[in-house]
């Protein structure tokens, strides 16, 4: 469109609001029975929008019709002044609708609180008049209530005519027909039923005025359209016939007062408002001139009116018409003075004043279309291309050629204006990445990225450039074509008021805003720019001035061109994304590029992604392309240069131009704070616009200007005149460049979501003092369509200008919308006053306070580190500090950011980056000098930005201060290495800063210099505590000057040592505790008397730990028994499992406490006694801990301890330990037995161990405990129990009536290390399931030698249980095996053969008694030879005679007595003869004794 020199281009679409996030609530009509329609009418071929206008302020209630869905209304409304209504009503009609509604003011006297009506018609010919509830409040209704509408069938005549117009006003609904008859309806004023309800307009003058007879022409075509205006307060009809007849009634007298015919087939009409100046009646009318070529013409009437007593109207001639070409009309809207033409390809406007010629000049205003597919590379088929090529020749050393491509597609992709959520969501779909509505609302930006990313990739898109942008302008295309699917232009919305145009798209509103003066100049022909220079430009009088201008501009667009439209974008990545590489690198790439073409070595990589031949053409291509530019700029510089006669008339010319480009500075009032309203969203994007063309205007002067240096030798420029260049102008146009790449940022980048934990957002979510429309907005943080710029509006006082009036009220018209752009772009750029600063970009601390306020710490890093950035490239950052001190609030709220940012879970790489970089800056803030005052500046409402310095009288104590400040925000922050960094930079500042202060200021401070000093040093030891340095933050402690401050810190050491597992290092001497070896065993003893003795690590164990590592034993072994105590004090009231690990953990603190004094000199191996042990019981539990009752914290009355000595040596607490053992294996067989503290325990605990089997432990205790008699007799207790236990027909009495498992007797710590060695032999043995026979022969060979007459013990009692008892063999042995050499016979010990004789006796064992007897006896007699003498000895042989005698009788009773005769007589038989040999062998030896004694 803009192509043709017939068309001016006057301004661009500027994106308002989507109906996205709209709640559409859906009502139904019902069917009217009273109204059968007539369906033969067809259906809409297209969808309709239009609006009407209510009210002051206006609310704009936009309608709509769908060809998708044709009994589908949908209503939405628009206030300029308020945020836009977030529900939408759709009805739901019985029939397909005519493309018509007409909303007004319900005036009728039933309207019950319903202040609005609706007009609508079926195609089928039903009329609805149906009364809008207020803020479309239906509730939860799905139905419109009967006495809320009313349906009436206009075609209840069968002769009547198809419907073919319609239009209304307020109480009155006029209907045209292919018959030529119009009806005339007045729903909502009269009943249907009353005779006037229904009338006709009829030429007849006479009848005319007569409502309800029915009487029509044949001679009148069929009506083409119809529209009622209001001139003079008169209500007109105009009527538009299908053969051109154009005629105008008075609705009020029902008269035709004017008629006129056309020739030619006009196929619509529109009317413009009547101007009460001229009285002219602005007409536009179709002419469609061939059916089937369809082209299509609007001409553009006038029609004049005189009002006096009657109202005569007169038609001129058309003078201007407007060619459409094919392809008609959206929709035509006609003010006062202009005529809007909406077409696919954009919007037309013509001025209806000025110049009669017949097609005069007209201009037309881009569509989002146009902008969508520029940014997403799809405006030609080269700039893609370029993107590919422009991108591996900058980025190509850097390895960022591909990423840069990805950033300029996703940017683009996913800004304010472009980005559309359901587009998105289709076209991802198109690629078969289908999503549910939870799960695409779930997305956030990054996630959206991360998809779209995932899906190139899957496309092939990760395989080469090449096939990246394939994939990429493959997605692009698809996204483009959804868009304008999504989005078709439906209507026209026009403020007739306020000259206001916008666009009313399927889904979203937009307005259209004017040009800015580069924009003119830039889109306009010489005389164009010519009417748009003078007013900026100071020139000496002629026209040579602009005859220059004109001819750099068309050098400035052949560099612009040979660079390709991917270059800004490429420049703006550049600024935001790749940190290793400068803009001005970027520049001087651009630059080479302009100079020698494309790098070889950028065809050579790109030759084997599209092959040698496409590869070869584009590189020939190329080369044509530069020698054609070279030539061309070479001579256009010449000729330039020979225009102005000189450069420095050139430079002078450029230098003028560059004010176009500079932001225009506007000085705003303060009055009062800006509301959130629909029209903010049209000046963010219309500045976000103009920015983006500012931003490319700037570079190309930036890169032509670089271009002209550095061909300065062919085109003759002097070395001035480079200088010039180079010292004046690139700085001025780098610093627009950046200006304009801020406002644009401002614009298109979203806001982000407030952490939750943050600080500032916590405060603000509270809502004090709040309005709802801040609330309202403060809600849109985090979205996609809510960019920074609102932030910034929002937060913008109104100006006395267009910002504080119309705009809140009414829609701006496009002059009005460059003008609240510039306002706001000037608020931006020179803050509310617009003076100017020595400071670069003055108002970004203005900017970054309401970024911060609000949680956008992104975009104030980056924008406090471009003006940073750009300050120093400047090189006036000395000069800068002694001027106004500004770059200290700089610095203060950079930091802030960047503190503030580590709280949202940035990898620990960033963090660390982001908090190195935040010390940096709040260190160059302290070190400027004024800084105090700076920071004193900051606004109130800054928060916690703010410090109050007032109390500051040296730069010392302002730093200490300060630094304090910057400790207590990073402590906030848990940024706890930072914090501690100032704090140690504080107290480099304390000796100084308060040596300034007298002493009667610092005793009213309440604060000496060691209080200072020690309050430093306390928060030094918490940071490095933080941090797990331990030894930092001991040197902490130490360093500490105040007492009360390091007992407090060292305490605080100990816990969390204590809650850390770290506590050893207080004992392994890691810490050099040199003078605080009392306080830390101090600290130690008290949080073990007040610690659960649950507590890991064990408070005691650490003392004993502690104190052994210093060769303290007694004061180990002291705490050590404390320790079991304490333990046996727990035990007393545990059940079982409890108790026995309880009883576990004393054996293995007695055991380290014997262990302990054992490394002492016997003398002094010895420990004090606790006076009174039950003190030591009591649990000294913490606070929070519940106590114990009383009851259950003493033990029963014969578990009290008796009163001890006062002192305890290791034999004592030996037998402790043995009587803990011995409570260890009761518990572990479930038995309770509690140690009393008696020198020796009783009997009960004997009885009890051998119950359970525990021997080795009973005999253990026996041992320590008895002596003498009593050892014996304690001795065979047990053995008599174990023998009771060996016999198969008597159990083993039981003392406690319950029998009793056997179990282990391994006593092992918590680290299963073996207590007591002694218990390892019997534990195996009774753990590997041995009988009680081997138990009975292990003991017995054990202990015999402690009491002799064991074996007898056991043999008596074996066979006092069972007389018929086999006995072992082992235990016979006893007896047969201690006989003296000496000696023959049965004699021996106390368990000699003897005695096992007469216990066969006594319990009637004859056979094992005679057979025992013979068998010594034979062995006497078969003595060797060596033995025969000592046998002849006299005494030398003993048997027990008087029971071999006794035995005998019993022999001989039991046979008087007839029991077992026969085996008693072989009996006495053997033992007769055995006697008689003996008695032999006993004669001749002594009759030998008496021969050789003779």
């Amino acid at each position: 469109m803009g192509s043709s020199s017939g068309w001016r281009m006057a301004g661009m679409e500027v994106p308002l609001l989507s109906t996205d996030s709209i709640e559409w609530r859906q009502v139904s009509v019902p069917y009217s029975s009273t109204s059968t329609a007539n369906t033969s009418n067809p259906s809409v071929s297209k969808d309709f929008s239009s609006c009407c206008a209510i009210g002051n302020p206006p609310s704009y209630f936009i309608w709509k019709t769908k060809t998708s869905q044709s009994n589908l209304l949908e209503i939405l409304e628009l206030c300029s002044h308020k945020e836009l209504s977030r529900i939408g009503l759709r009805f739901i009609f019985p029939d397909a609708l005519f493309p018509f509604a007409f909303i007004c003011k319900d005036e009728s006297k039933i309207a019950s609180g319903n202040h609005l009506s609706l007009y609508t018609l079926t195609v089928s010919g039903v009329a609805y008049l149906i009364r809008l509830r207020n803020n479309f409040d239906y509730g939860t209704s799905s139905v419109v209530p009967t006495d809320e509408f009313l349906a009436y069938n206009t075609q209840v005549q069968p002769h009547y005519g198809a419907i073919t117009a319609v239009t209304a006003t307020a109480g009155c609904l006029m209907i045209g027909r292919s018959d030529g008859s119009i009806g005339c309806f007045q729903l909502g004023v009269l009943d249907p039923s009353h005779s006037g309800f229904v009338s006709d307009l009829r030429d007849d003058a006479g009848f005319g005025r007569l409502w309800g007879i029915l009487s029509r022409s044949s001679t009148l075509a069929a009506v083409q359209d119809l529209v009622i205006s209001e001139v003079q307060q008169r209500k007109l009809l105009f009527v538009l016939h299908s053969d051109g007849s154009f005629r105008v009634w008075d609705l009020l007298s029902r008269v035709k007062i004017f008629s006129h015919a056309m020739t030619g087939a006009f196929m619509r009409l529109w009317v413009g408002e009547a101007s009460n100046d001229t009285g002219m009646i602005p007409l536009a009318m179709l002419h469609k001139q061939n059916l089937e070529v369809s082209t299509e013409t609007i001409f553009l009437y006038d029609l004049h009116c005189n009002v006096g007593d009657r109202m005569l109207l007169s038609l001129e001639p058309s003078l201007k018409k407007i060619s459409l070409g094919e392809g008609g009309p959206i929709d035509v809207k006609l003010t006062s003075n202009k005529v809007w033409v909406l077409k696919e390809e954009g919007l037309i406007m013509q001025d209806l004043c000025g110049n009669k010629t017949t097609e005069g000049l007209a201009y037309y205003y881009a569509l989002q279309e146009t902008f969508i597919a520029d940014l997403l590379f799809q405006s030609s088929e080269q700039s893609s291309d370029d993107l590919l090529w422009l991108a591996y020749s900058v980025f190509s050393d850097h390895g960022g050629s591909r990423p840069i491509c990805i950033f300029c597609f996703l940017r683009a992709l996913l800004i304010p204006g472009v980005h559309c959520n359901a587009v998105l969501r289709q076209t991802l779909g198109d690629y078969n990445k289908h999503f549910t509505d939870s799960e695409f609302g779930s997305f956030t930006l990054d996630g959206l990225k991360s998809e779209i990313l995932s899906l190139i990739e899957h496309q092939g898109g990760s395989e080469s450039p090449v096939s990246i942008l394939q994939c990429w302008k493959a997605f692009c295309a698809r996204y483009v074509n959804n868009w304008c699917k999504y989005n078709a232009a439906c209507g026209l919305l026009v403020d007739p008021l306020t000259s206001a145009i916008g666009l009313v798209r399927n889904n979203t509103i937009s307005l259209c805003r004017g040009l800015e003066d580069v924009e003119h100049i830039i889109h306009g022909s010489f005389e164009e720019q010519n009417k748009y220079i003078s007013p900026g430009l100071v020139y000496s009088g002629d026209e040579l001035d602009r005859k220059i201008l004109f001819e750099l501009l068309q050098c400035l667009r052949n560099v612009t061109q040979q660079l390709g439209k991917a270059s800004s974008a490429i420049f703006y990545e550049s600024l935001l994304t790749t940190p290793h590489i400068s803009s001005e690198e970027v520049v001087s790439r651009f630059l080479k590029i302009l100079e020698t073409g494309y790098s070889s070595s950028t065809a050579a990589i790109l030759i084997s992604e599209l092959g040698a031949d496409t590869a070869w053409e584009k590189e020939l291509s190329n080369h044509r392309n530069l020698r054609k530019f070279s030539t061309n700029m070479f001579l256009s510089l010449h000729a330039l240069c020979h225009k102005a006669n000189s450069w420095e008339k050139v430079l002078d010319v450029v230098e003028s131009y560059l004010k176009f480009l500079v932001p225009h500075k506007i000085v705003l009032n303060l009055d009062a704070e800006a509301i959130f309203h629909i029209n903010g969203s049209a000046i963010v994007q219309s500045t976000s616009q103009i920015a983006k063309v500012m931003f490319e205007s700037a570079l190309g002067v930036l890169m032509l200007l670089s271009y002209m240096t550095s061909i300065s030798g062919q085109i003759n420029m002097s070395h001035s005149d480079v200088s010039r260049v180079k010292l004046e102008l690139i700085p001025m146009i780098q610093e627009i460049v950046t200006e304009w790449h801020i406002v644009h940022f401002f614009g298109t980048t979203p806001s982000e979501s407030p952490a939750i934990e943050d600080f500032s957002y916590q405060l603000s979510s509270l809502h004090i003092d709040s309005s709802v429309d801040r609330r309202l907005w403060s809600g849109k943080l985090g979205k996609s369509e809510f960019s920074l710029a609102f932030i910034l509006l929002l937060s913008m006082q109104s100006s006395s200008g267009e910002l504080g009036k119309l705009s809140f009220s009414r829609l701006p018209n496009p002059s009005s919308l460059i003008n609240l752009s510039r306002e706001f772009t000037s608020w931006i750029i020179w803050g509310r006053t617009g003076e100017e600063s020595s400071v670069f970009f003055s108002n970004s601390i203005d900017l970054a306070l309401v970024l911060l306020r609000h949680g956008q710490y992104n975009a104030t890093e980056y924008l406090l580190t471009l003006v940073d950035a750009y300050s120093r490239k400047e090189k006036m950052f000395e000069s800068l500090q002694a001027v106004d001190g500004k770059f200290s609030a700089l610095f203060h709220l950079l930091g802030c950011c960047l503190v503030a940012q580590t709280q949202h879970g940035l990898h620990k790489a960033v963090k660390e980056s982001k908090v190195g970089e935040a010390l940096r800056c709040f260190f160059r803030a302290a070190s400027i000098e004024g800084s105090s005052k700076a920071l004193q500046s900051l606004p109130h409402e800054a928060g916690w930005l703010r410090i109050d310095f007032s109390s500051a009288p040296s730069a010392a104590a302002w730093k200490l201060q300060y630094y304090q400040w910057v400790m207590q925000l990073f402590e906030q922050y848990n940024v706890s290495e930072a914090a501690c960094q100032f704090a140690l930079a504080a107290l480099e500042q304390v000796d100084e800063a308060l040596g300034t202060i007298d002493s009667s200021s610092r005793e009213n401070n309440g604060e000496s210099v060691t209080t200072v000093k020690g309050r430093l040093w306390a928060n030094v030891f918490k940071f490095t505590l933080d941090l797990n340095n331990y030894h930092d933050a001991y040197c902490a402690i130490v360093s500490n000057p105040d007492e009360e401050s390091k007992t407090i810190c060292l305490r605080r050491f100990i816990i969390v040592l204590y809650e850390r597992g770290a506590v050893k290092i207080l004992c392994n001497g890691q810490l050099p505790l040199i003078g605080l070896v009392e306080k830390v065993e101090r600290e130690l003893v008290w949080k073990a008397e007040r610690s659960d003795i649950s507590t890991k690590p064990n408070p005691f164990k650490l003392l004993y730990a502690f104190e052994m590592h210093r060769h303290n034993w007694r004061r180990a072994a002291t705490y050590m028994y404390l320790y079991s105590l304490r333990l046996r004090a727990e035990a007393a009231g545990k059940d079982h499992q409890v108790r026995s690990l309880t009883l576990q953990e004393r054996l293995n603190g007695l055991a380290a406490a014997i262990n302990a004094l054992q490394l002492v000199h016997p003398s002094y191996a010895w420990i004090d006694a606790p006076v009174d042990e039950t003190s030591v019981d009591k649990e000294h539990y913490p606070h929070k801990k519940a106590r114990t009752t009383k009851q259950e914290q003493c033990p029963p009355d014969d578990a009290l301890p008796q009163k001890l000595p006062s002192y305890l040596d290791v034999e004592s607490l030996e037998k402790e330990f043995i009587l803990t053992s011995a409570e260890y294996l009761l518990s572990l067989a479930n038995i309770k037995w509690s140690f009393t503290g008696n020198e020796k325990p009783s009997v009960d605990l004997i009885d009890l161990l051998v119950e359970t089997n525990s021997y080795d432990m009973a005999f253990t205790v026996i041992l320590k405990f008895w002596t003498g008699s009593g050892l014996k007799r304690e001795l065979e207790r047990v053995f008599i129990a174990m023998a009771l236990k060996c016999c198969p027909s008597r159990l083993a009495p039981s003392l406690h009536g319950k029998d009793r498992k056997t179990h282990g007797l391994l006593l092992t710590s918590s680290q299963d290390v073996l207590i007591h060695e002694s218990l390892d032999a019997a534990a195996s043995i009774q753990h590997a399931g041995s009988s009680h026979w081997e138990t009975l022969e292990l003991y017995l060979d054990k202990y015999r030698a402690f009491h002799p007459r064991l074996p007898l013990i056991v043999a008596g009692t074996l066979l006092s249980a069972d007389s018929q008892i086999e006995l072992p063999l082992w235990l016979v042995r006893h007896f047969k095996g201690d006989r003296n050499e000496n000696s023959f016979g049965m004699t021996g010990n106390e368990s000699n053969p003897a005695s096992l004789f007469r216990l066969y006796v006594d319990y009637g064992r004859y056979a094992e008694a005679i057979n025992m007897l013979i068998e010594h006896m034979e062995t006497l007699a078969s003595v060797r030879p060596a033995d025969v003498i000592r046998r002849k000895r006299p005494f030398a042989v003993w048997f027990p005679y008087t029971s071999v005698e006794r035995l005998w009788c019993l022999l001989e009773e039991s046979i008087r007595l007839g029991h077992r005769i026969d085996q008693s007589e072989k009996l006495k038989k053997l033992l007769h003869g055995v006697l008689l040999n003996h008695l032999n062998l006993l004669k001749v030896d002594s009759d030998d004794v008496k021969s050789s004694a003779s």
